[in-house]
């Protein structure tokens, strides 16, 4: 709620503190308080005396003024001399003049006391504030018990006795310098005078020795401490400026809204045909129906000044659903009806076309009569700006016989008759608007970025004041941080503050399901962990004994490549405890080896294992993407008009794993892609949507120098005697910068005899757990596995054909076996080997 008025008075004022009674000694400023006090007194005994008991008319006169006197000095009772808004545009001023009357107090009797005491003067100040009942519930907002911290400031306060310390100039300059960083948090805040709760908030920012241990103790940042106070005001009923609605304009009592049409000049005209189709969100603003902005400074400014430019005063807003452009125009009727707008949109009124009630059920004659008396409706009212919400469906409605009403708008807009805001979605901007050159053009063009996090934690912080009122829970500002973070890395599908919003109202449904009279940060991420499968919460119980083993689950499955199940292991340890690298995928590995030995099955087991199911696994075969079209089907296209399956894919799960199936096939642009994905964890796609891959494991398997792969095995040669020879030719197939940027390059052994068997006894073995659901018990003889692992492997697609011999060889036989009641549920079957084929004997 920064005014850019406090921004600018900020960057030019000189800003100190200073006030005569921090000049005395402690008698003199007691001596000041009881004069004060006798004077006032004096004046209220004058007052009655005059006003009842003289008999003369001058003195009942003087009676009366002194009453006018008091009254003004109720009406203002608490506040500072001047408010910021009175403050001079440039020059050095005294903020003693905009510090409250209680706030004022608090720092005189920390003064005096840190005088006294010789104790350090922030922590003073911190234990007068501590007292009072908003920063206390500031304090249980950031999930702090006021009482532990009063405790921890005592313990502080006798460590910081000093009997060497300063005079009074020393803890002036504290006092100046404190005075200072609250007048800064009290603009931001958008107060009008220095309030407590800045004063708090300023401590912070100061860089005193003990000041700082407590607030590190606690875990406080000085950046959440004026959100949360921000609550904890409105909490006790002292902050007035809350917006009757956060997120949109209120509508449910249109009819019950003055509608107002006439300027102050009595120059306007009344608007009929277009009422009938609009919405007049200044009439919502006027009725308090409007809310405040949270971040867009920059883009709200751009437009308003494109708005009162007099050559194309026409604005598009480009952003994503949820992502604020509403609220802008909320900002813009609520600074239209309270002239906080450049002189040019003086008196202006903000109009919202409803696109669909104009079309519904018009020919193509109809809609543009109707479009033609809505612009001369315009055009004679002449204090109109026309905002057209979804702009593009205006291209939509054209037809092959038929101008569009973009066409039909297209001369208002270039004769600049009056300004026009439309809004639009990325995709719908690239696929609609932008191709129509002559239209596009005649705009202004703004993107509307997403909020910050810090803009994105203030706006909940209202919005939970609202929530809280409906459901009488207490919304922590712990909860609200963790809501904003986690919308933010996680459900990338929307953007802040829509999406932290949806999550906040998700968290406390639950609370309020569960009987919970505090939404904390825990149930926040409970709820984000069941909405993205994620694992958020720190490690414990059954988790950490999985971590720990992860080696030989994987091995349940997986015969041998050590090095790669080691590798792989040790990342998701390092995730889940918090080590892992900032700005990059979990851990991005190239498996290198002949086909068949482990690689894509070692993929499945860790998507399964870590991830849930191996549907979490995001799997592209790269020969499919080898040429420039591939490239934009794997990202998107320009146009918007094809998706892009990877970054959809991890859009769509954020927690997945990425598996690119021979990685040396694809597209030279398609590698270059993944040099900023390997370094930087994102990838902006055609929309412009970043998506995240830090929550992903990348693996990219290649059969890169087959050819030398080949040769050395037919020669007798083992996987592991090339290794270091195939990771240096592997600069022939890949850039070396590229191969840098991998966690891990690991080359997979070749497959011996015993681990061929092995293999195929896990395979058996899932064979045998399908064959149970049948309600049969399946064991198998050695002498058919062996044969088996001789017809289950080649020397050039390793234990690749395995697979398809059971399925040939078992699976096909048996299903014909049950089918033909030759083998019976409940029993006992034996796979044995009769000459060189495989039979079923059932031994129930």
């Amino acid at each position: 709620m920064t005014s850019v008025a406090s921004q600018k008075q900020e960057k030019k004022l000189t800003v100190g503190f200073s006030d005569p009674r921090f000049g005395m000694t402690l008698a003199g400023r007691i001596l000041i308080r009881i004069i004060r006090y006798v004077f006032y007194l004096t004046l209220i005994a004058a007052t009655a005396i005059f006003l009842f008991q003289s008999d003369l008319r001058g003195f009942r006169y003087i009676g009366l003024l002194l009453c006018l006197f008091f009254a003004d000095r109720l009406r203002h009772h608490g506040e500072a001399d001047i408010p910021f808004i009175e403050l001079p545009a440039e020059g050095a001023i005294n903020l003693a003049k905009v510090v409250r009357p209680r706030t004022f107090s608090v720092l005189e009797r920390a003064f005096d006391r840190s005088i006294i005491t010789k104790e350090d003067f922030f922590l003073e100040t911190a234990r007068q504030l501590i007292g009072y009942p908003q920063i206390e519930e500031g304090l249980r907002r950031l999930d702090v018990s006021p009482e532990e911290f009063r405790q921890k400031l005592d313990g502080l306060l006798l460590e910081s006795k000093n009997k060497d310390r300063g005079t009074a100039e020393y803890y002036r300059a504290d006092a100046e310098a404190l005075v200072v960083a609250a007048f800064k948090e009290a603009l931001v805040a958008g107060h009008d005078f220095i309030e407590l709760a800045d004063l708090f908030a300023g401590l912070g920012k100061m860089q005193g020795e003990y000041i700082a241990r407590i607030f590190n103790t606690f875990s406080i940042d000085a950046a959440d401490l004026e959100t949360a106070l921000i609550l904890s005001m409105a909490h006790q009923g002292i902050l007035n400026r809350l917006p009757a609605v956060l997120g949109g304009f209120t509508t449910e009592s249109h009819r019950y809204i003055k509608h107002r049409i006439m300027n102050r000049a009595w120059t306007s005209r009344p608007t009929p045909e277009l009422d009938r189709y609009s919405t007049d969100y200044t009439d919502l603003a006027r009725e308090g129906a409007a809310g405040f902005l949270v971040g867009h400074a920059a883009e709200y400014e751009r437009m308003v000044e494109t708005l009162a430019r007099p050559i194309n005063p026409n604005v598009i807003l480009v952003g994503e659903a949820g992502i604020g452009k509403e609220a802008m125009m909320r900002h813009l009727a609520e600074h239209l009806a309270n002239d906080k707008v450049p002189s040019a949109l003086f008196d202006r009124r903000l109009v919202g076309l409803e696109l669909q009630n104009l079309v519904a059920g018009a020919p193509p004659e109809e809609l543009n009569a109707r479009i033609r008396r809505i612009v001369e409706e315009v055009y004679m009212a002449g204090n109109i700006i026309l905002y057209i919400p979804e702009i593009h469906n205006l291209v939509k409605t054209s037809g092959t016989a038929y101008l569009s009403a973009a066409d039909a708008l297209m001369p208002v807009i270039m004769n600049n008759t009056f300004p026009i805001i439309g809004s639009t979605y990325p995709k719908e901007f690239k696929q609609l608007v932008e191709p129509r050159s002559d239209f596009v053009g005649a705009f202004e063009t703004i993107p509307v970025n997403e909020i910050t996090i810090a803009e994105a934690e203030k706006l909940l912080s209202y919005e939970s004041l609202i929530l809280e009122k409906g459901t009488r829970i207490t919304i922590s500002f712990g909860a609200i941080k963790r809501a904003v973070l986690l919308a933010k890395r996680y459900f990338r599908n929307k953007f802040l503050p829509s999406s932290a919003e949806e999550l906040l109202k998700s968290a406390l449904i639950d609370a309020e399901r569960r009987g919970e009279k505090m939404l904390g940060p825990d149930r926040v991420t409970a709820i984000a962990e069941a909405k993205t499968n994620i694992p958020l919460h720190e490690a414990d119980g059954d988790e950490v004994q999985k971590l720990m083993h992860m080696e030989d689950i994987i091995h349940e499955r997986l015969v041998d490549q050590e090095e790669a199940v080691k590798a792989v292991s040790q990342a998701l340890r390092e995730y889940r405890s918090g080590l892992t690298r900032q700005g990059g995928p979990i851990a991005s590995f190239l498996f290198v080896g002949p086909t068949g030995v482990g690689k894509t099955e070692l993929a499945k087991i860790i998507a399964g294992i870590q991830f849930g199911s191996e549907k979490m696994m995001a799997r592209f075969d790269m020969t499919e993407y080898q040429d420039k079209q591939s490239f934009f089907r794997f990202i998107g296209s320009p146009d918007g008009q094809v998706k892009g399956a990877l970054t959809d894919a991890v859009l769509e799960k954020p927690y997945c794993l990425v598996l690119l199936d021979e990685f040396e096939k694809a597209y030279p642009d398609i590698l270059n892609l993944f040099l900023q994905v390997f370094d930087d964890g994102r990838l902006t796609d055609n929309l412009g949507r970043t998506v995240d891959f830090t929550n992903t494991i990348i693996i990219a398997t290649s059969n890169a120098h087959s050819d030398i792969i080949n040769e050395s095995l037919s020669k007798g040669e083992s996987m592991t005697d090339i290794a270091e020879y195939l990771k240096h030719r592997l600069t022939d197939v890949f850039k070396a910068e590229l191969l840098n940027r991998f966690s891990k390059i690991i080359i997979f052994k070749n497959l011996e005899p015993a681990e061929l068997d092995k293999i195929v006894r896990l395979n058996l073995g899932e064979l045998s757990e399908t064959v149970k659901h049948q309600g049969m018990v399946l064991e198998f003889d050695d002498s058919a596995v062996k044969k088996l692992v001789q017809l289950g492997y080649d020397p050039a697609f390793g234990a690749r054909p395995l697979r398809r011999v059971i399925d040939e060889k078992l699976r096909a036989p048996l299903s014909e076996a049950i089918l033909t009641k030759r083998l019976v549920r409940g029993g006992k079957v034996k796979l044995v080997l009769k000459g060189e084929d495989f039979d079923f004997i059932s031994e129930s």
